[in-house]
């Protein structure tokens, strides 16, 4: 599989958006351990319990001791493993100290990732997947290639091998993925370049939907799982049907009552609910607004109607889909 295939769609994921929310309950056990981590935690959670952080977030945060934390919450909601995050607070100056050294420098090149690396192998805990969030929330970059976070579910994938763009990290594992971290950076800038996009879309478009897109046979494909803005089910039955929006800001099938719910660039969710005709007064038709957006299954009962995100890989799999759908 190319994944220029999947331009567009890549290009409008929403990065900087991208949020998780953690309970500050998970983190009391390090409260009671580092005096000054509940004064931040007071700050940074306020009088709630819960905190939702976004990547912009974590960009917007000024303090290189509130961007770690921030970095860690936001990657491990559910905490970290053993004694890891302790640990990683008592060591908090060498880390801060390490990378604010390398977001000063003009051009940090091989040699600093190297000195780097070696400064942490001495945190128990902080391992690639780990600092590989701090060094792109640190706006950090390796022989002009800007970091990138490389946890085990892009490891995974680029093992996979379903990527022709990324066939020469095949033979990545975990443990040797820290001495391919800049082979990886160098070339996810490449293919970034090639679709004309940043290396972030690309490393949000692997985590997501990475190995969750089945390669087809497109000489036995009825339709692609790009939506095209006309109705998927009218289109397996060789039909072509426009789709509308409705009241509900749904795009509907004139002919079945298919609803599709769009996230702009992203994905097109496939209701498991059919509409009822009630259209708009002032017609807005979906092959006039769409941006190639992935048909995606409904998994949720709440907007977007897809969480965990989930993708159609071939057309059997919309097909099959499409007939549990009731109609009215």
């Amino acid at each position: 599989m190319n994944i220029d295939r999947y331009k567009i769609l890549i290009s409008n994921l929403p990065v900087k958006q991208q949020c998780f929310t953690t309970k500050r309950t998970t983190w009391l056990k390090a409260e009671n351990e580092i005096s000054w981590l509940k004064q931040l935690n007071d700050s940074i959670f306020g009088d709630k319990s819960t905190l939702t952080i976004s990547r912009q977030d974590i960009f917007e945060t000024n303090e290189p001791r509130e961007i770690i934390i921030k970095t860690i919450y936001w990657g491990y909601t559910g905490g970290m493993r053993g004694n890891h995050f302790v640990n990683i607070l008592i060591h908090i100056d060498t880390i801060e100290n390490a990378l604010l050294f390398l977001r000063e420098k003009s051009n940090p090149t091989t040699t600093d990732f190297n000195r780097l690396t070696e400064i942490f192998k001495n945190v128990s805990g902080l391992g690639l997947s780990t600092y590989s969030k701090l060094l792109y929330f640190f706006k950090i970059s390796f022989n002009d290639n800007p970091c990138l976070i490389l946890d085990q579910r892009l490891i995974d994938v680029f093992a996979s091998n379903s990527y022709a763009n990324f066939q020469q990290l095949s033979n990545i594992r975990y443990d040797n993925a820290e001495k391919k971290y800049l082979d990886f950076l160098q070339l996810a800038r490449q293919v970034a370049n090639n679709i004309e996009t940043e290396g972030e879309n690309i490393e949000l478009f692997l985590f997501t939907f990475g190995n969750n897109l089945k390669t087809t046979n497109m000489t036995e494909t009825k339709i692609s799982n790009m939506w095209n803005g006309y109705c998927p089910e009218s289109l397996l039955n060789d039909k072509t049907v426009r789709m509308r929006l409705n009241q509900h800001d749904f795009f509907e099938s004139e002919e079945t009552g298919l609803q599709i719910c769009i996230i702009s660039g992203v994905q097109a969710v496939i209701l498991n609910f059919r509409g009822k005709g009630k259209f708009r007064e002032t017609p807005t038709f979906g092959d006039e607004v769409e941006n190639g957006e992935i048909l995606s299954p409904q998994n949720s009962d709440r907007p977007p109607f897809n969480n965990p995100t989930s993708a159609f890989g071939e057309s059997k799999e919309i097909e099959n889909y499409i007939a549990t759908i009731n109609a009215n």
